[in-house]
């Protein structure tokens, strides 16, 4: 039988690049505002990559619709799809959360947790080429270019047996930031966490382990 596939944030930039490799229903949130009722479609797999990701803002004004979206919304999707499986994409940072979005994506996975028939997968992306003048040295990741993780992601999709729940990374091995930027952005200059926190007072992850 084949997948009939409802992918969340599906007009994201990971979504984006999906469509080059997985069929489905990609839905964005003007599609399906999966903070309100939802009308559950005929689905033979979720895919829930839409999130609330903006890191700044998410400290501050903005914590209350962060955990609304990535929290209550994966609550609210889980519920309405607890007979389908269900694949959810968190982030590598998740572990052990030190901002509000990493917390809220957290508590996404537990909730996921609760579904019979789930797959977590963290993960991290960025667009390409790096888009900052400035890298992290002491970010570690094993994260890649989002179009890089979209080839991996839907190969992970086509090959998960739809039973068999867990929590599990995706990427391209352990690197810094800093690395990672010089593949697309030779002229890169290299920053700390520490001096992000000292200047803008938000806290960011140095690790994912």
């Amino acid at each position: 039988m084949q997948n009939k596939i409802l992918i969340t944030g599906g007009t994201g930039k990971l979504g984006t690049e999906l469509k080059k490799h997985l069929n489905g229903d990609y839905m964005g949130s003007a599609d399906l505002d999966f903070t309100k009722k939802i009308n559950k479609g005929d689905y033979n797999l979720i895919l829930h990559i839409g999130a609330y990701t903006d890191v700044r803002k998410a400290e501050s004004e903005e914590a209350e619709k962060c955990f609304q979206v990535n929290t209550y919304g994966t609550f609210n999707l889980v519920r309405t799809y607890k007979d389908v499986p269900f694949i959810y994409i968190s982030t590598e940072y998740a572990k052990n959360p030190v901002s509000v979005y990493a917390l809220t994506k957290l508590l996404g996975e537990e909730i996921v947790k609760t579904h019979p028939n789930h797959l977590i997968i963290r993960t991290l992306f960025k667009p390409t080429p790096f888009p900052f003048d400035k890298a992290y040295i002491d970010q570690y990741t094993q994260g890649d270019y989002v179009d890089v993780i979209a080839k991996l992601l839907a190969d992970r999709v086509k090959n998960w047996d739809k039973k068999t729940s867990g929590t599990e990374y995706l990427g391209t091995g352990r690197k810094t930031m800093f690395e990672l930027a010089k593949r697309t952005r030779p002229d890169v200059e290299p920053n700390s966490v520490e001096d992000y926190i000292k200047q803008t007072g938000v806290i960011i992850p140095k690790d994912y382990e």
